[in-house]
């Protein structure tokens, strides 16, 4: 695997924060707005900026190989441990949460777009 440069990390994280803020706008503060502040299945801004953090990490860790699973071990328990405390507060549904969930990851997919072409088949 090629290594990326300073300037394409920069970039991709970039097109990463870009998407994720078009997407907070369109399933976060446009719901919102619509059925009121208290709905629980907008997208989660918690999880999504949680997301982006460890993304930006994840730029140092990829360095050392034998960091990655365990990073990915950590990244899961801090998704997992923010989305249980959004629930238990009542301020998000499985469907905002996943939809959190699903924005970072497409936020992410299409900020290195030439990595992940063609890495998935049905």
């Amino acid at each position: 695997m090629k290594k990326l440069s300073f300037e394409k990390k920069v970039r991709s994280l970039l097109i990463a924060a870009v998407v994720m803020a078009a997407g907070l706008i369109i399933f976060k503060f446009v719901p919102m707005s619509i059925f009121g502040r208290n709905i629980l299945f907008d997208a989660s801004m918690h999880l999504t900026v949680a997301m982006f953090v460890l993304y930006v990490f994840w730029y140092f860790i990829d360095q050392n190989k034998s960091w990655r699973v365990p990073y990915f071990i950590f990244g899961l328990a801090v998704i997992t441990i923010i989305s249980v405390q959004r629930v238990l507060v009542n301020a998000h549904n499985d469907i905002g949460l996943l939809a959190g969930f699903v924005l970072s990851v497409f936020a992410i997919i299409v900020s290195r777009w030439r990595y992940f072409h063609n890495k998935f088949e049905f």
